[in-house]
């Protein structure tokens, strides 16, 4: 057994170094079916886009709990941010992505299998909010363009991290429905559609509010003609 925080500490670095080897090893051999594209990080992210109440939300599924951030130790917190970065970027096609929030939340739902007390404000959020901007569903992540909320549930099954994407005008909505739906939400297909679902129920979307917005009609009549 380990008998001191260090010797922790560089077990954990190993680990990480031996899944990236493992995983040069499953691309060489065309055996890593999870990413769009040969990556060094296990396990991938799940990534959903979602129509909820008509309005789109993204979902970023990733395994286990955030790790704690540690101020002094680059080489821990730069593999930290590498596999964020690779984990998300590698299991979605986000070069078909069209449609961007240019003012949106960005919810951070955090499950822990056990009550321990902990900390919902983990510094490394930060690397999955990187990543996400790295994929060019958001506008540069500034306190103008991004707001980020926090949130907390018990799963004694597993500990995991939830994040969604959803438009600013769409948050009060969606929290409320989040927060009713959270346990039937979590890494579920209920509310998933496919990429192309996701993309045509958008356009149309965007259509019915144009010509709206062209008919002038009041909301009343909006809801009318166009449900």
């Amino acid at each position: 057994m380990w008998v001191n925080q260090k010797e922790l500490e560089d077990t954990l670095k190993n680990i990480e170094r031996l899944k990236v080897g493992i995983m040069k090893q499953l691309n060489e051999l065309n055996a890593n079916k999870d990413s769009i594209a040969p990556t060094t990080v296990y396990p991938m992210a799940k990534v959903q886009p979602m129509i909820i109440n008509e309005y789109p939300v993204f979902q970023f599924s990733y395994e286990g709990m955030l790790p704690h951030y540690k101020e002094n130790d680059k080489e821990y917190n730069s593999m930290i941010k590498d596999y964020y970065f690779r984990s998300t970027i590698d299991a979605y096609d986000f070069e078909q992505i069209t449609h961007e929030f240019e003012q949106s939340y960005i919810i951070f739902v955090q499950y822990f299998e056990n009550e321990v007390v902990r900390d919902l404000d983990n510094r490394n959020k930060k690397h999955i909010q990187d990543a996400i901007r790295n994929t060019n569903i958001i506008a540069d992540d500034n306190w103008q363009n991004v707001w980020t909320t926090d949130l907390g549930f018990k799963d004694v099954d597993k500990n995991h991290v939830q994040v969604y994407v959803v438009s600013r005008d769409n948050y009060i909505d969606f929290i409320s429905y989040l927060l009713e739906h959270h346990e039937e939400m979590k890494e579920s297909k209920k509310d998933a559609i496919t990429k192309e679902e996701f993309f045509l129920e958008y356009q149309e979307r965007k259509r019915k509010e144009k010509d709206a917005r062209k008919l002038n009609l009041t909301d009343q009549d909006r809801s009318f003609y166009f449900g």
